[in-house]
C-alpha cells in the first residue's frame, strides 16, 4: 500500500511513517497541504493521512480536492481533541475516518486503522475484479452508440497486447477510463496501475516520481526511494498529458520504452521493469512534433496502437445510458431514487458538452442536490437551470441582456471548446496568462 502522509509536526510524521513501513507501506511525507496537492498531482496512492489544521491549506482542504481528482484514494484524517466534532464533519464529507493525536501519540492506533483500511480495500478489489465483464458500467463511459462500440472492439482487440498505445481524445473524454479498461482486461489487471500527470510538474519532479533516485541525489534526498516505474512492475503506467512532457525527460522515457530500461536519479545502476506505457494526450503531437515540442522518435515508438476517445456531442445515443448510471451514483443518502422526463432528456440532448462526460457528471449531481427531496422526474426547468447559458451564446443578439460576467463566461467557454479543452492554447488566444485563465475557469464553475 503507498501511503501520503501530511503534517506540519514533524514528530507526528515520524511516528506515523514507522508505524507504517513496520506494517510493510511505501510511504512517503510532506510537512504542509500544498506539497501534499503537488504530490498527489503527480504519483498514485492508495491513502492520505493528513493533519485536520495546518498553515494555509488544511486537511478539510486536501479532503475536498483528494474527493474530487482521486476518488479512490481513502483519507484519514489526524485531529487534536478538540477537534473532534470538526474531524467528524469530515468523515461526512468523504473521509474514511479520523484519530486523536494523543500525547504520546500512540503509533498502535495507527497500525489498527490501516488493518481496517486494507481489509476494506481488498474487498473492493474482490468486487472490482468480479465485475470485470461489467467495468465499463462501473466507470460510466460505456453506451450503444456506434463510436462507442467501435473503441470497445479496439480496446478489446489491444487489451492483451504489451504495445505502447496512446489515448486521444478531448478534455473529459474518458482517456483515463480507456486507460483502466485496457489494463482491466489484459494480463496485467491483477498488476498495480499507476497514473501520472505528465504535465503537472517540473522536469526534476517528474524525473525522480517516475525513476526513483538514490540517497543524497539532490537536497532532500535523505534515503534512496523507488520510482512509479518500480511502482508498477507486472503492471500499467499511465501518462497523461504526454504532449506537456519536457524534452528530456521525453529521451529518458524512449529509452525505457525501447529497452525497458531506466536508471534512477543520482544512480549509476541501469534497471529494468516489465510495464506496460499508456498515454493519453488532448493535442496534436504530430503538430507538437512541426515545433519542435514533442520527439518525433518517441510519437513513432508511444503510439504504437492509438485508440481516439469520441467526445460526448458524437455519442448523444449514449446520454440515457450515461444519465442513467450517473443518477445511480450521484444520488443522496435516503434521497428518493429520480428519473429524467423525456422533455429533460431532450434539454441535454441539445447541449453541446463542450467538457464531455465529465461535464455531464457535474451537471447530473448538480440536479440531483438542487433537487434533494424530490419524488418526481427530474423536469426540463432543473435541466436548464443547471445547463451552462453558453447555449445562448450563439442568439446573443442585444448584449444589453447579459451582464458583462456573463459574456466574459460564455466567451471564456466558447475559446476553451474551440480549443479542445488545451488551457495553454486557450489562454494564448484570450490573450491572458495561464495562472488568470485558471482563476476565471474557477470563478465561473467552467470545466477544468
Amino acid at each position: 500500500m503507498r501511503a501520503l502522509i501530511i503534517d506540519d509536526e514533524e514528530y507526528v510524521r515520524l511516528i506515523v511513517e514507522q508505524a507504517l513501513r513496520e506494517e510493510g507501506c511505501d510511504v512517503h511525507t510532506v510537512s504542509g497541504g500544498q506539497q501534499g496537492l503537488d504530490r498527489l498531482s503527480v504519483s498514485s496512492f492508495d491513502c492520505v493521512i493528513t493533519d485536520l489544521r495546518m498553515p494555509g491549506i488544511d486537511g478539510r482542504a486536501v479532503l475536498r480536492w483528494v474527493k474530487e481528482h482521486q476518488p479512490d484514494v481513502d483519507v484519514l484524517m489526524l485531529t487534536g481533541h478538540g477537534e473532534v466534532k470538526d474531524a467528524v464533519d469530515a468523515i461526512k464529507n468523504g473521509a474514511w475516518d479520523f484519530l486523536v493525536k494523543d500525547i504520546p501519540f500512540d503509533a498502535a492506533a495507527i497500525k489498527s486503522a490501516l488493518t481496517k483500511l486494507k481489509t476494506v480495500r481488498a474487498l473492493r478489489q474482490e468486487n472490482l475484479a468480479a465485475r470485470h465483464g461489467g467495468f465499463a458500467r462501473d466507470i460510466i463511459v460505456e453506451g450503444p452508440s456506434p463510436a462507442w462500440q467501435k473503441l470497445s472492439a479496439q480496446i478489446a482487440h489491444v487489451a492483451s497486447s504489451n504495445a505502447p498505445v496512446l489515448v486521444e481524445g478531448e478534455t473529459g473524454s474518458g482517456k483515463e477510463v480507456v486507460a483502466r479498461l485496457l489494463h482491466a482486461l489484459s494480463r496485467r489487471a491483477d498488476g498495480p496501475f499507476i497514473a501520472v500527470n505528465s504535465g503537472a510538474v517540473s522536469r526534476e519532479l517528474l524525473e525522480s516520481e517516475l525513476f526513483g533516485y538514490e540517497k543524497g541525489a539532490f537536497t532532500g534526498a535523505v534515503a534512496a526511494k523507488a520510482g512509479l516505474i518500480a511502482a508498477a512492475e507486472d503492471g500499467t503506467l499511465f501518462l497523461d498529458e504526454v504532449g506537456e512532457m519536457p524534452g528530456p525527460m521525453q529521451v529518458s522515457l524512449l529509452r525505457f520504452l525501447d529497452r525497458s530500461e531506466y536508471r534512477p536519479v543520482g544512480s549509476t545502476r541501469t534497471l529494468q521493469a516489465d510495464v506496460r506505457v499508456v498515454g493519453a494526450t488532448n493535442q496534436d503531437l504530430q503538430e507538437l512534433v512541426l515545433q519542435g515540442r514533442f520527439r518525433d522518435d518517441l510519437l513513432y515508438r508511444i503510439n504504437t496502437v492509438t485508440l481516439r476517445v469520441p467526445p460526448l456531442r458524437e455519442r448523444k445515443e449514449d446520454l440515457p445510458k450515461l444519465v442513467e448510471c450517473l443518477l445511480q451514483t450521484a444520488r443522496i443518502p435516503r434521497q428518493h431514487k429520480r428519473t429524467l422526463s423525456p422533455k429533460a432528456m431532450q434539454c441535454l440532448a441539445g447541449y453541446s458538452w463542450p467538457g464531455n462526460i465529465r461535464e455531464l457528471r457535474n451537471v447530473i449531481e448538480r440536479i440531483m442536490l438542487m433537487g434533494s427531496g424530490s419524488k418526481e422526474p427530474v423536469g426540463s426547468e432543473e435541466v436548464l437551470e443547471v445547463l451552462p447559458k453558453i447555449s445562448a451564446y450563439a442568439k446573443i443578439g442585444d448584449p444589453a441582456q447579459f451582464s458583462l460576467d456573463d459574456i466574459e463566461r460564455m466567451h471564456i467557454q466558447r475559446v476553451m471548446d474551440n480549443s479542445g479543452g488545451n488551457k495553454t492554447q486557450a489562454a494564448k488566444t484570450l490573450q491572458i496568462d495561464y495562472k488568470t485563465l485558471l482563476t476565471k475557469l474557477k470563478k465561473y464553475g467552467l470545466v477544468q
